[in-house]
């Protein structure tokens, strides 16, 4: 199942982490490039402690971050995710693009709620590729009406009308073992 819900700058588009069916169809629906991944929004900064790379320091500096933010990290359980086979032998299409893994993390009780229900999930913008964000459901309505109405999709968050004026999150890694950071994108 897709999934589309508010989160802390636009809609977005989502699956379970383990649903590869759904993670293409992702693509094939906002008409995206495959070697463009996807994030991994996760429950919390606990996870993050868990399952990455990143230092405590360099968490501890996450949760005090004042705007949204994508941090790109390393994951050892992302990375036997990717390379796991489904009973198939078919792998993630596109499991060599994520050299690095970018993760966001819940900032509201509907990604929660989903998280908890599905695990960690894939997640992008919810608008088809080289257009701009969508911060009303008319819009996705408009943007993704076929799949909606073959019921492809799961709306979540009803009627939620976001600020346009929230800016994309900030996107960036730490270097090495600081807490300098580089700057992918910065709003």
């Amino acid at each position: 199942m897709i999934y589309i819900f508010p989160t802390d700058t636009c809609y977005g588009i989502a699956c379970a982490i383990d649903d590869k069916k759904s993670y293409e169809k992702i693509y094939k629906m906002k008409k995206r490039k495959f070697d463009k991944p996807l994030a991994i929004m996760v429950s919390g900064f606990d996870w993050l402690r868990k399952n990455t790379d990143l230092l405590p320091e360099q968490v501890d500096f996450l949760e005090r971050y004042e705007k949204p933010f994508t941090i790109l990290t390393n994951s050892d359980t992302v990375e036997l995710f990717l390379q796991y086979a489904d009973d198939n032998e078919e792998h993630f299409i596109n499991k060599d693009v994520y050299t690095q893994v970018a993760f966001r993390v819940a900032s509201n009780g509907i990604e929660e709620k989903l998280i908890k229900r599905v695990w960690p999930i894939w997640l992008t913008s919810a608008n088809t590729s080289e257009s701009w964000e969508n911060y009303n459901i008319e819009e996705i309505e408009e943007d993704f009406a076929y799949y909606i109405e073959k019921g492809s999709i799961e709306i979540l968050g009803g009627n939620t009308i976001l600020d346009e004026d929230v800016p994309a999150s900030d996107v960036f890694r730490f270097d090495w073992e600081t807490l300098e950071l580089e700057y992918v994108r910065k709003n």
